[in-house]
C-alpha cells in the first residue's frame, strides 16, 4: 500500500487534528466514571492502531511543513500560521496548538488573535506563562518572516503585568523594530480588552548565510 497523500487529504487531516485538540480539552476538562474512562481508552487505542503503519519518524521529520513539502507554497498575508502547520504554537497540523490567527499588517507587523482555553491553564483562570512566551516567540519570529529576515531565538525577555484570562479573545502584536546585520531586535504584545497583559522583547539571529 503506497503512504502518498492525495492534496484532498489535507483538509480532512485538519479536521482530524481539531478533533483530537477538542478530545485534549474534553480529557483536561470533565471527571468522567471509570466506564466512561474504560470506554474512551478502547476508541483512543483504535485510532493510535490505524494511524501507526503511516507513522514516518526520523532525521527531519520535526522540520516538515507546508513550506518544505510544496516549495512554491509561502506564508500567506491573512494567514501567516499556514506556513508552519506542524507549530506545537500554532499549526493547525498539531492538535497541541493553541487556535492562533496571525496575518501581516505592514512590511515588519502582525497582528493576531487568540483565545485560549482551559487546556493552557496556569495559575486559576489563567494561562500557563510558559505557553504566553511561546506565542510570543512565534509572534516575533512571524515579525521577522515578513520582513524577509527569519532567524534563531537569541534571546526572549517576557513581562507578565496582570492575568491573562481563559475563554476571553486576546490581542497580538508583533513587530521587528530594528535590523543590525544578523541580529533582528523584535517587540510584541498581549492585550486584553485594549490593556497590555503581557509584553515581550527578542533578540533573533541570522544564520551566517541569510546574514548581512
Amino acid at each position: 500500500m503506497s503512504k502518498e497523500r492525495a492534496p484532498a487529504q489535507d483538509g480532512l487531516a485538519e479536521e482530524v487534528n481539531l478533533d483530537v485538540s477538542q478530545l485534549i480539552h474534553d480529557l483536561r476538562c470533565s471527571r468522567p466514571t471509570d466506564d466512561a474512562l474504560v470506554a474512551a481508552q478502547k476508541h483512543i487505542r483504535d485510532a493510535l492502531d490505524a494511524l501507526r503503519p503511516w507513522l514516518e519518524e526520523g532525521e527531519g521529520w520535526s522540520t516538515i511543513s507546508i513550506a518544505s513539502d510544496v516549495p512554491e507554497v509561502g506564508w500567506l498575508e491573512d494567514d501567516l500560521t499556514a506556513v508552519m502547520p506542524y507549530s506545537p504554537i500554532s499549526g493547525r497540523r498539531n492538535p497541541m496548538a493553541p487556535p492562533l490567527k496571525l496575518w501581516k499588517a505592514g512590511d515588519n507587523e502582525v497582528l493576531g488573535e487568540a483565545i485560549f482555553s482551559p487546556t493552557y491553564a496556569g495559575p486559576p483562570d489563567s494561562v500557563h506563562g510558559g505557553i504566553i512566551a511561546g506565542v510570543f516567540d512565534e509572534i516575533l519570529a512571524m515579525s521577522n518572516v515578513i520582513s524577509g529576515t527569519a532567524g534563531f531565538t537569541g534571546t526572549l525577555t517576557v513581562k507578565y503585568r496582570r492575568k491573562m484570562p481563559l475563554n476571553t479573545p486576546i490581542e497580538l502584536w508583533g513587530k521587528n523594530v530594528r535590523q543590525d546585520g544578523r541580529k533582528q531586535l523584535c517587540r510584541g504584545e498581549m492585550r486584553v480588552d485594549g490593556e497590555v497583559a503581557a509584553s515581550a522583547e527578542g533578540l533573533f539571529i541570522c544564520a551566517a548565510e541569510l546574514g548581512t
